[in-house]
């Protein structure tokens, strides 16, 4: 498991190994004890000054926890139900000790009634119900054992490589390469070789991992919020023979200078997070070529960023995004 390591605003952690009596999945109502474990889905829920350990989701999936007897799930009601059978799986298999108790907990918009049905169906036994305002707590245990829910699968062609992807549990885009990822890669793929490219925003992994099997990188390093797209752009890497390195952390600069930064902005962000995202990507284009894609609609408000910056943006338009190219220097 994973504690935090004092560094300001950094989402960086070290690693600790030790016994919790609960585990915390999602951001919780009351904060944790120290004798429990948070188990974090987005970068944003972590409280850097909480006193419990946590561990990242694509860490834990990789690893071999220490289980409790009681386990506390918050499911992120924007993901939809496809996230809750691999909860529900890691849970079971990873997190549980025998007899462990599991309360879910839910919004009303979420459907209390129906991801009861689910887990019932895999198994799940002994439900009690409580509710308070719009929350809805199931407790109920898991089964003994759990039967591993495949993610859903693409294919897709991007350059000269013909890649198999994993997209599924509500990550963005999850059946076919959005638009501006593959305008993105377009632009990309013109890109000279360099040995390392970074990837802001990576998601499931499939720009980083069409820029190394392009020959364009030899490797690469990725950030995103969400841990759950990270545990896929790992697999992904793996399944299509891509070396890559991916940090949780809201920061562009959680990662080295490398001499290529791509990102696909993403659409619905806050103001704040447009700012930090904007001003880590600026610092990276000192360090190299900067290549961003940006909704049409949006193109003024981040072209500002860098002519506030005094840096000089070419234009790749397509119909409905805009590659803004930085050189770095």
């Amino acid at each position: 498991m994973t504690t935090p390591v004092d560094r300001g605003n950094d989402y960086s952690f070290s690693v600790v190994s030790n016994e919790v009596s609960r585990w915390y999945v999602g951001p919780p109502a009351d904060e944790p004890g120290r004798d429990a474990a948070r188990l974090e889905l987005l970068a944003f829920d972590l409280l850097s000054d909480s006193p419990a350990p946590y561990s990242w989701f694509h860490e834990v999936m990789e690893a071999a926890p220490s289980p409790a007897e009681a386990v506390d799930i918050w499911p992120p009601a924007y993901r939809g139900k496809a996230l809750v059978t691999l909860l529900a799986w890691l849970a079971t298999e990873k997190l549980t000790s025998p007899d462990a108790c599991v309360t879910w907990h839910m919004d009303k918009q979420q459907g209390p009634d129906s991801i009861g049905r689910m887990l019932a169906a895999l198994g799940w036994t002994q439900f009690s119900r409580q509710r308070k305002g719009r929350l809805t707590h199931l407790r109920c245990r898991p089964p003994a054992r759990a039967e591993f829910p495949q993610a859903d699968e693409f294919c897709a062609r991007i350059g000269e490589a013909s890649l198999d992807f994993e997209a599924d549990y509500g990550v963005f885009s999850p059946r076919r390469i959005d638009d501006g990822t593959a305008l993105l890669a377009e632009v990309a793929l013109a890109e000279k070789p360099v040995g390392t490219v970074a990837d802001i925003g990576v998601g499931y992994g499939p720009l980083a991992i069409a820029l190394v099997r392009n020959g364009i990188a030899a490797s690469a390093v990725a950030t995103d919020t969400d841990s759950v797209a990270l545990w896929l752009a790992r697999r992904n890497a793996v399944r299509n023979g891509v070396a890559i390195s991916v940090t949780c952390d809201p920061n562009p600069l959680a990662v080295p200078p490398t001499p290529l930064t791509v990102c696909n902005v993403p659409t619905h962000i806050d103001a704040a997070q447009s700012r930090q995202l904007m001003a880590g990507l600026i610092s990276r284009s000192r360090a190299g070529r900067l290549l961003i894609v940006v909704h049409r609609s949006l193109e003024e408000r981040y072209a500002r960023y860098l002519r506030n910056a005094c840096l000089k943006a070419g234009r790749h338009p397509g119909p409905a995004h805009t590659v803004l190219a930085v050189t770095g220097g």
